[in-house]
């Protein structure tokens, strides 16, 4: 069995043709869409490389910034969170002081329970040993003037009473 191979044969003929034409006698040539080209610098290899190092340290150099920057806003906004946390504690700090101060008049104003007057009565009683000796050791008071002080501050501490 012998095997054969069929031939194709194709046109090489392209649909458009292409060439130059030249003006001479006879021959006008519409120049009015032509585009005069002019050759561009000769960009080598090396150029190539150069560019591309410079390209490529830009645009690390803008991606390092950016980074730097998001970075900055993220410490910005953490400092920001923890000095607003201070705050809120301190202002609850502050709520509680002041409720303790609160409660602590009121006690005093209106005692209650025993504590409450022993309290009272124990501040009352270094108030008045307190002011007895600020009498006594007066030199600008004499005896009559002491013993009158004296009086004074036992009627004070009975009202107080």
């Amino acid at each position: 069995m012998v095997q054969t191979y069929q031939y194709k044969t194709k046109s090489t003929h392209m649909m458009r043709e292409h060439g130059t034409q030249m003006e001479k006698a006879g021959v006008f040539i519409d120049r009015r869409d032509d585009k005069l080209i002019y050759p561009k610098r000769y960009f080598s290899s090396i150029m190539w490389l150069k560019q591309r190092e410079e390209t490529t340290l830009y645009i690390q150099c803008r991606v390092r910034g950016w980074f730097a920057r998001k970075r900055c806003y993220d410490l910005r906004k953490a400092k920001q969170d923890r000095e607003q946390e201070l705050m809120a504690l301190q202002k609850e700090l502050q709520a509680k002081e002041e409720q303790k101060h609160k409660e602590e008049i009121e006690r005093r104003m209106h005692p209650k329970t025993t504590k409450d007057f022993e309290i009272l009565y124990n501040e009352l009683e270094a108030w008045r040993l307190n002011e007895t000796k600020k009498i006594k050791n007066s030199s600008e008071l004499s005896g009559d003037e002491k013993a009158l002080g004296l009086e004074q501050l036992l009627k004070k501490e009975t009202k107080i009473l």
